[in-house]
């Protein structure tokens, strides 16, 4: 059963010394905001990470439905290790790179593209390796962009990856928690206790790869069905948090 987090619990639970911290961005780190493309770090949250990344000697990566160079810009200048495109990009704190091939989305591309121009208020957003539909500013549409995704996700290794007023066409193989399970596999992340911190159900694998390997799982937003073991309200109470460990980096 889930909890909520007190405040500076994070800390005891997960000191800096022993952790590794993997961080979704969209509706954890920020909020969420009707285009993808105006969503941007502030200094201060910049600032923050900048900070926990040195004190965890580096063991702190973005873990994102984004792409890699889009985590880039928007916490420019500074560049984290980042899992990209629910795991289908992943780029390690040495700046190697794996990259999922992005042609199995060429059939759906031009459909897809169709779909949203016909119905106005859709948002696709081309990733390469996954397409998204976005339905934020057309709620009612829900149940037509599922079925426009799930049309190709009959095709064998591909799938439907349902976010917040969201819907992506993925390859089935990646995930947040393969992506996390790479990443631990690494340096400077491994032998460490990780500790995930997501909003929606994009993040769910990633909550069960971090239990399994006895890690700390915090949920934020809502209350509701998940696998994380903890909830925190919003990305300010994220950040609220995040200093609480930075302070002990301090002292």
């Amino acid at each position: 059963m889930s909890s909520f987090l007190q405040a500076g619990e994070l800390a005891q639970l997960a000191p800096a010394a022993a952790s590794a911290y993997f961080l979704d961005v969209d509706g954890t780190l920020l909020e969420i905001k009707p285009r993808p493309q105006d969503v941007s770090a502030d200094a201060p949250l910049r600032e923050l990470l900048s900070r926990l990344a040195a004190g965890l000697n580096g063991a702190l990566a973005l873990v994102s439905g984004r792409a890699v160079d889009d985590l880039d810009q928007i916490f420019a200048p500074c560049s984290f290790p980042s899992a990209g495109l629910h795991g289908a990009e992943i780029r390690f704190a040495d700046g190697a790179r794996s990259r999922a091939e992005s042609a199995v989305m060429d059939a759906a591309r031009p459909e897809l593209r169709l779909f949203a121009q016909t119905h106005p208020g859709l948002m696709l957003e081309d990733k390469g390796a996954t397409l998204a539909l976005h339905y934020r500013q057309r709620p009612e549409l829900a149940d037509e962009v599922r079925a426009a995704l799930e049309k190709f996700a009959r095709r064998p290794g591909l799938a439907v990856q349902e976010g917040k007023m969201v819907a992506e066409l993925k390859q089935a193989q990646y995930e947040k928690g393969t992506a996390i399970e790479a990443l631990l596999a690494a340096r400077p992340f491994c032998g460490r206790t990780p500790v995930f911190i997501g909003d929606d159900l994009t993040d769910e694998s990633g909550f069960d790869f971090v239990n399994r390997a006895g890690g700390v799982t915090i949920r934020v937003g809502a209350v509701g069905p998940t696998a994380a073991r903890f909830f925190l309200s919003d990305p300010l109470a994220v950040r609220t948090q995040l200093r609480h460990v930075a302070a002990t980096l301090d002292a």
